[in-house]
């Protein structure tokens, strides 16, 4: 008898233990299921001939400010900008662009891509690529031109466009994305420097 209470007590002291335990377990957060948006970009026009003076350029890897990310962005009407709590790009921005100005410049008969130190030099770098609340929704961009010509001097040029989104995302934002990217890569295309001889 008195070798079964001690066991009764183990038996009971584990139970109690289990059912503390049990009842002491911390709630789990909730949390937001993260939604992913990626650009709809137009299928790349098919490259025409290119002029006989076409100029020769070559595109070095398009860069970011560092707060771009795949974070989407929002701009309230004082100028903080802060990241949606749900929705991701599928890729960070700067990789798009990049994709939209290699479509572009291809493209373009006045412009032949190469990969040679000689060719004049084009650098793009996204500075800012975020939705501005303030009066209607639209998605902002805006870039930084750098072209260094053969003569090594550096011509620096900031572009800025924006494209109008339905208010509740994610809307028509993968569209307008697509857009705001090809329009952006137009604007760098259409700006890059012929030969100072060339009429463009």
């Amino acid at each position: 008898m008195t070798s079964r209470l001690p066991r009764f007590a183990n038996v009971l002291i584990v139970t109690l233990a289990c059912l503390t335990a049990a009842a002491c377990q911390l709630k789990r957060p909730e949390t937001i299921p993260v939604r992913t948006i990626e650009p709809q970009m137009a299928e790349p026009a098919a490259a025409g001939p290119k002029a006989p003076n076409a100029v020769p350029v070559r595109l070095l890897d398009t860069q970011r400010r560092g707060h771009i990310g795949h974070a989407l962005l929002h701009q309230r009407p004082d100028g903080e900008v802060v990241e949606d709590p749900a929705w991701r790009w599928s890729a960070a921005p700067d990789r798009y662009l990049d994709t939209a100005l290699r479509y572009e410049i291809s493209a373009a008969p006045g412009l032949r891509p190469v990969d040679s130190g000689t060719a004049q030099a084009v650098a793009v770098t996204l500075l800012s690529w975020h939705l501005e609340s303030a009066g209607a929704s639209r998605l902002v961009g805006a870039v930084q031109l750098d072209v260094t010509g053969t003569d090594r001097a550096i011509r620096t040029q900031v572009i800025r466009a924006s494209e109008a989104v339905s208010a509740e995302l994610p809307g028509d934002l993968a569209a307008a994305a697509g857009r705001l990217l090809r329009r952006l890569a137009s604007d760098v295309a259409g700006r890059i420097p012929g030969p100072p001889h060339a009429s463009r």
